[in-house]
C-alpha cells in the first residue's frame, strides 16, 4: 500500500512538471496542507492518548481511595457497634445494681418490721371467702 501511495505521489509529481511551474506551486501547497493536516491529527491522538492514560491512573487513585474510605467506615460501624454493646452491658449493670439495692432495703425493711416488738402477724391481701358470699 505504501509503495502505490508513494507511485501515486511521484506520478502526481511527474504531471505538475509536465504542467509547469504553477501547477508545482498548487500541489506543493495541497502536500503542505496534507502533511499539516496529518501532523495535527497525530497531534490530536498523542493528546488524547495522554489524556487517557492520566484519567486511568485518576481513576485508579480515585477507585483506591473509595476503597480505603469503605474499609474505614467498616471500621468505625464496628467499633459503634461495639461501644453501644458495651453502654448497653453498662446499663444492663447499673439496672442490676439498682435492683439488687432496692431488693436488699425491701429485705432490711421487712426484716426490720417483722423484727420489732409490736408486729403483730401478716395479714392476708386475699379476700377472705366467707366474707366474698355477702
Amino acid at each position: 500500500m505504501e509503495k502505490s501511495i508513494v507511485n501515486e505521489v511521484v506520478s502526481a509529481l511527474e504531471a505538475v512538471k509536465n504542467y509547469g511551474q504553477p501547477g508545482f506551486w498548487i500541489l506543493l501547497s495541497t502536500l503542505i496542507v496534507l502533511v499539516l493536516v496529518i501532523a495535527a491529527i497525530m497531534y490530536q491522538r498523542i493528546v488524547i492518548k495522554r489524556f487517557q492514560t492520566a484519567s486511568k491512573a485518576t481513576q485508579e487513585n480515585f477507585e483506591t481511595i473509595a476503597t480505603d474510605l469503605r474499609k474505614r467506615a467498616v471500621e468505625v460501624k464496628k467499633q459503634d457497634e461495639g461501644l453501644r454493646k458495651r453502654e448497653l452491658e453498662v446499663k444492663e449493670r447499673k439496672q442490676q445494681q439498682v435492683l439488687k439495692r432496692s431488693q436488699r432495703a425491701l429485705k432490711g425493711s421487712v426484716s426490720y418490721t417483722m423484727l420489732r416488738p409490736d408486729f403483730k402477724g401478716m395479714t392476708s391481701v386475699v379476700p377472705d371467702s366467707s366474707k366474698a358470699d355477702l
